[in-house]
Parts: structure tokens; C-alpha cells; sequence
């Protein structure tokens, strides 16, 4: 089964002006990245706000705050979540020069609501950038994987390049999630048909079944 999906909480002030940007950005996030986007007002559970405040930023894999404004329930937020040692992206829509002092030397992406291509890109940048050293241990464990098939089977195949092999994860990652990193099966089945350059072939796919049926004695 697939691990369950990473989980991002957003931070950002309650008004209007910004409802319809955070459902833009957690659409985005869930579709592209496979990560599952929650801000403190979506669900309505009997817990005092604080603790689910809480709990929310301990459970998240990455954090997005935005710190438009100066607000201080963002700020709060932020603090608890720097104390836990979270990932945390910044985002505002002022001036970056004019954040207060104590965050100004982290990097803030700047976004305009009409503008929003050149902030995606650099999110995008920076969700990859958190997460590169998962995808770093994957693509490792490929090459492994790949280097024993094809001297097992005798395969004449190529290999995919880091670049394509992490494209390929990340868009079956928004879907299903990644296997669990314990279950080797799972991992190999997962690792092989996506470090294969060209996998259209009938003879390849036939390899890999053998190969997969051989190596783990599978009926």
C-alpha cells in the first residue's frame, strides 16, 4: 500500500481577499505534489482552536506562512513551528524589505493575486528543494535496482536520468503516494519501471515481470 500523502499546513490571516488564493494554492499543491493542504478553518472539530492549531503544525511535513500584513496569529504560528523545527516556506504579498527584523534574513517569495506564475515556479522550487533528499535516496535505490535487472536478465536497456526518474515519481507520487520505504517489493516495482528510460517495449515489460516473479518468488 502507498505511504500515506505528505501534509502541508498554511498559515495566513482570515479575510476575505485571500480565501479564494489559499483554494488556488491548495489545489495546486494537491495536484502537482501529491501533498495533502489544510489551513486551521477547514475542519470544524470539538477540540479547543489552539490544540488543533498545534497538532496541525506538528503533523505537517512542510508548513506555508504566509506573513502578509504582520499578522500575529501567523506569527504565533510561525514561532510554534520553528520551535518544532518544521519546514517552513514564506510567502507575502508586501515588500519583503519591510518584514520584521527577526524573519528578515530568511528568503520570502513574493506573490501578486494577478500574478501568479512566477510565484508557483519558485514554490514549486521550493517544495522540491525540502523534499530533494527523499527523492535523492529514491533515485539511489533505482540505480541499484536497475544494475542488478539488467545484469540478471540480460536487458538491453537504458537508463533514465535523474531529472526524468524524479518527474516520473512525483507524478505518480500526487496520485498514490510512494511505497513504504521497508517493503523492498513494493520499492523495486515502484523504482524499476520508473529508472527505465523506455518502458513501451513488450519485451522490457515481459523482463521485468520474470525478473520481479524470479528475485522475489512470486507465483
Amino acid at each position: 500500500m502507498p505511504e500515506a500523502k505528505r501534509k502541508c499546513f498554511v498559515m495566513m490571516p482570515f479575510v476575505p481577499e485571500l480565501h479564494y488564493f489559499y483554494l488556488y494554492l491548495k489545489q495546486h499543491i494537491e495536484q502537482h505534489h501529491g501533498i495533502s493542504c489544510e489551513r486551521a478553518d477547514d475542519r470544524i472539530l470539538t477540540k479547543p482552536f489552539l490544540d488543533k492549531i498545534n497538532d496541525l503544525i506538528r503533523d505537517a511535513d512542510v508548513i506555508i506562512a504566509d506573513c502578509s500584513s504582520r499578522n500575529p496569529n501567523v506569527f504565533y504560528e510561525l514561532g510554534i513551528a520553528h520551535a518544532l523545527n518544521k519546514n517552513v516556506i514564506l510567502i507575502t504579498k508586501d515588500p519583503v524589505g519591510g518584514a520584521p527584523s527577526d524573519i528578515r534574513h530568511f528568503e520570502f517569495i513574493h506573490y501578486e493575486l494577478q500574478n501568479h506564475v512566477e510565484f508557483l515556479k519558485r514554490l514549486d522550487n521550493a517544495l522540491r528543494n525540502i523534499f530533494a533528499m527523499e527523492y535523492e535516496n529514491l533515485y539511489e535505490n533505482a540505480k541499484n535496482v536497475f544494475t542488478e535487472f539488467r545484469q540478471a536478465m540480460n536487458a538491453q536497456v537504458d537508463m533514465a536520468s535523474k531529472e526524468i526518474f524524479i518527474d516520473r515519481v512525483i507524478a505518480v507520487e500526487s496520485k498514490l503516494g510512494l511505497p513504504p520505504m521497508d517493503d523492498a517489493l513494493a520499492v523495486a516495482e515502484f523504482v524499476l519501471t520508473r529508472i527505465i528510460a523506455d518502458t513501451t517495449d513488450l519485451k522490457i515489460t515481459t523482463q521485468i515481470l520474470t525478473w520481479n516473479s524470479q528475485k522475489w518468488k512470486t507465483p
